[in-house]
């Protein structure tokens, strides 16, 4: 499972890494937790951010992403 953390742009993140094999399970306030592709989380979580900073909106937006 990876945690992605973001004040903006949440619905685009969570739709951008949804197309792209991940699951949204839940959100904690800026935290949003989803379920990875394959075992390898550390792979996944990098796979997420090189997503999300390939958007349109990636440059703008401040987040990180880690495993839990």
């Amino acid at each position: 499972m990876i945690l992605v953390n973001s004040a903006m742009m949440q619905k685009e993140i969570i739709q951008l890494l949804e197309e792209n094999g991940f699951k949204y399970t839940k959100k904690q306030g800026l935290k949003l937790f989803f379920e990875t592709p394959t075992d390898d989380a550390t792979t996944d979580a990098a796979m997420a951010k090189q997503l999300i900073k390939g958007s349109s909106f990636g440059a703008a937006v401040f987040f990180n992403v880690s495993v839990v």
